[in-house]
């Protein structure tokens, strides 16, 4: 047992606010994990955390180191990268959650990833909310919108832009669609994301024009208010990069193009520690790489 153990041990509890759950995530037994914390309170003189049967929380004397020990670990991997000391392959399974639209589109393009490292594996759990890294075994997660996790690290890949789209069989030429508040009495479809109030924001021309949607049919799965969308049940707002090739092959038509939504951010976020394994970090960089050429930068 030594300080570096021992800190990597604090950082992880930490994060997930568990022994039992650092106990899980590392194959260290959670005796060993307690020593861990254990050792650093008797090294520094101070209490990290205080336990009780129901909780723990972390000290201000703990509060006070976790900056210092995430720095201390990100040195050595550093050291470790430099001097070729990690190994030159990259190895292992990477579990990652995302949402449904951005799973699929990550499906289409991840041989690119697998060719490029033989041994990497990746496991998708897709579904449209939120969960909890630590529960759920997830070394990445994909989430649409602000972060209000302190816990969580993330990394934003760029912004989700969204468009009001209906069925080419629906739509009428010179109908009675002339502006946002015009959906008042129209059947929309509505993706639930994240929960909360579900109303549409449209700004153009300096005005902002907020609409209740007539909801007929809501769904927590953007593939599955895609697919009411293009059975012509009603009107959805949309991810743009969903909708793009439909609207491109006249199956869906794009409704007040000159008005815009506000976009959303779109993260990728990880528990820690800052400086991730090879394996996390290479899937994390391609998420990267792949994400530019379907969102936006701003």
């Amino acid at each position: 047992m030594d300080l570096l153990s021992a800190l990597h041990s604090f950082v992880r509890v930490a994060a997930t606010g568990s022994f039992s759950a650092v106990s899980r995530e590392t194959g260290a037994s959670q005796p060993t994990i307690s020593r861990h914390i254990a050792l650093l309170e008797a090294h520094y003189g101070t209490t990290l955390f205080a336990r009780t049967t129901r909780s723990l929380m972390m000290t201000e004397d703990g509060r006070s180191l976790l900056p210092h020990a995430y720095e201390v670990l990100e040195i050595l991997e550093t050291a470790e990268t430099v001097l070729g000391r990690r190994r030159a392959s990259v190895s292992g399974l990477v579990r990652l959650g995302v949402t449904t639209a951005f799973g699929l589109y990550l499906t289409s393009r991840i041989n690119d990833l697998l060719k490029r490292h033989p041994d990497l594996s990746v496991e998708l759990i897709m579904r449209d909310g939120f969960g909890d890294l630590v529960e759920e075994g997830l070394d990445l997660a994909i989430r649409v919108g602000e972060i209000a996790e302190g816990s969580l690290i993330a990394r934003k890949l760029g912004s989700v832009h969204r468009s009001l789209v209906m069925s080419a069989k629906n739509f009428t030429p010179n109908g009675s669609l002339e502006h946002p508040r015009d959906l008042a009495d129209q059947a929309c479809v509505v993706y639930t994301y994240g929960g909360g109030r579900q109303d549409w924001h449209f700004y153009g021309d300096g005005e902002e024009s907020v609409v209740a949607p007539a909801t007929v049919f809501r769904a927590n799965s953007s593939e599955a208010a895609l697919y009411a969308v293009q059975a012509g049940v009603g009107i959805g707002l949309l991810p743009e990069f969903q909708v793009r090739d439909l609207i491109a092959s006249g199956e869906l038509v794009r409704l007040f193009p000159q008005w815009h939504v506000s976009p959303m951010p779109l993260y990728a976020v990880h528990t820690g520690p800052r400086t991730l394994p090879l394996r996390t970090r290479t899937v994390l960089d391609f998420l990267v790489e792949i994400s530019s050429g379907i969102l936006r930068a701003e």
